[in-house]
């Protein structure tokens, strides 16, 4: 989900890359952004707990995955109104 990025995410984001990490999903790429365990839009926050070194790829398909079930989830709730 985009959001605007807070002084903290972009703190945290830059302490956890700072040793060229592997991605925290695949293990085999390098780590070029910060993924966050816990959704922003599901209360997560931009403390490095919540936070994962991710390679572009694995943090598309969490993001597409994650707004696609909760498309899904929205569709079932309307139709079951």
């Amino acid at each position: 989900m985009a959001k605007k990025q807070t002084a903290e995410f972009i703190r945290n984001r830059k302490a956890l890359l700072a040793d060229n990490p592997l991605c925290h999903w695949c293990g085999k790429a390098p780590a070029t952004e910060a993924d966050h365990l816990i959704e922003s839009d599901r209360e997560g926050d931009d403390t490095l707990d919540n936070l994962v070194p991710s390679c572009k790829p694995c943090n598309s398909r969490r993001g597409a995955t994650y707004v696609n079930r909760k498309t899904a989830s929205k569709t079932k709730q309307r139709k079951s109104n």
